[in-house]
């Protein structure tokens, strides 16, 4: 899907709305705190799938639907996940850090107070809700249920979030879409969000279930994001995302963006404060038709994991991320114990180790232009 001439028809439009030829009008508010206008909308709905790369995802057959929807809208072609596992993403996008989660065991409910979406949210006047396909019940916060995975769903850990805001996909309202809060999040339950089950199940879901939404979006100053978590750990973990509904320009949009650009997007949307990392992300403006500008690819970083384990002969799996810079990226590693080494073309650690221990990697990134960056963790060998 080629980018189209977005520039040129704004500066045209422009040029013709001075010498009073066209009215321009729009239904949604701007909001300028970042130097780029970005529509307010009635209500945005973001459907977050599970671990496919972008290639699985557009230009694919399997995908119709979803190609659909990025057809008639804008999908970013440089979007990336930060990291791996899926659970860390997850808090990325919701809160702009991970919060201390490096692997996908249920974390305790309600017992994080850090700022985060829903919160801003609510503390804006606004409102915010999530659909979790599964979820036993309206505010249960259970870590497995059937194909349900409180992993998925990182709400339920903050105490600043209402637990009933957490509401089973059941209570979608699909016969009156101007129920929905200001802003919500689905999430399909492990078949239907493609973790299970194949690309085209998760696809005949989101049409099954959301193609009502989407249509009625375009007219009704709303708003359909589709992303994903993670890609395959085959990849440079690049992922699909979609944006569909009024005020979107349709179009391939470029530029370095990760899950902390996608909240700062929502963030400004409605004017809230920024959490964790969003502050310094920058937000996706360009797929709207109100102003803004893709970015430049930016610095080259390479985000510091933290600290990890891993045991003695088990396989071990970490996952460097890098933004910004200029493609391809290449990776090393150095510090690893013995049986562990790192794909210099994916940023992905390996292997079985046979040292036990705390060991200090530092781990570089190198882009096309030669620029580097660093980033330095302790890994823990522990023998069970």
């Amino acid at each position: 899907m080629k980018p189209r001439p977005r520039r040129l028809r704004r500066a045209l439009a422009a040029a013709l709305g001075a010498l009073g030829l066209i009215a321009v009008a729009t239904t949604a508010e701007a909001r300028v705190g970042t130097g780029a206008a970005l529509p307010s909308y009635d209500h945005v709905v973001i459907v977050v799938f599970e671990n496919k790369q972008y290639g699985e995802i557009i230009g694919s057959a399997n995908a119709p639907y979803i190609n659909q929807l990025a057809q008639d809208g804008a999908s970013l072609t440089g979007m990336k996940a930060l990291t791996h596992p899926s659970q860390p993403n997850y808090f990325n996008l919701f809160s702009g850090a991970t919060q201390g989660i490096t692997g996908d065991g249920c974390y305790t409910a309600q017992s994080m107070d850090a700022p985060n979406l829903g919160q801003e949210l609510i503390a804006a006047g606004k409102t915010f809700a999530s659909y979790n396909e599964g979820l036993p019940g309206e505010g249960s916060t259970t870590c497995t249920s059937g194909r349900y995975a409180q992993k998925h769903n990182p709400w339920f850990a903050f105490k600043n979030v209402p637990v009933g805001t957490g509401k089973t996909f059941a209570q979608f309202p699909k016969d009156d879409f101007t129920q929905l809060p200001t802003l919500s999040f689905v999430v399909p339950d492990l078949c239907n969000d493609m973790h299970d089950c194949a690309v085209g199940s998760g696809d005949t879901w989101i049409k099954n279930n959301l193609a009502s939404y989407a249509e009625w979006a375009k007219t009704h100053n709303s708003l359909l994001v589709l992303t994903w978590d993670e890609d395959n750990y085959l990849g440079s973990n690049q992922i699909a995302t979609v944006f569909h509904g009024a005020h979107v320009t349709p179009g391939g949009v470029g530029g370095a963006y990760n899950h902390f650009s996608l909240l700062r997007t929502f963030e400004d949307m409605y004017g809230t404060g920024h959490a964790g990392n969003a502050a310094t992300a920058t937000p996706v403006t360009e797929v709207f038709d109100t102003g803004g500008t893709q970015p430049p690819d930016g610095d080259l970083k390479l985000a510091t994991p933290g600290p990890q384990t891993c045991r003695f002969n088990q396989q071990c799996t970490l996952q460097l991320a890098a933004t910004g810079g200029k493609a391809p990226i290449g990776y090393r590693a150095t510090g690893l114990p013995l049986g562990l080494t790192a794909d210099a073309a994916g940023g992905r650690i390996t292997g079985k180790p046979w040292q036990t221990g705390t060991f200090q990697i530092t781990a570089t990134a190198t882009d096309a232009a030669n620029a580097t960056a660093t980033a330095r963790f302790p890994l823990t060998v522990n023998w069970f």
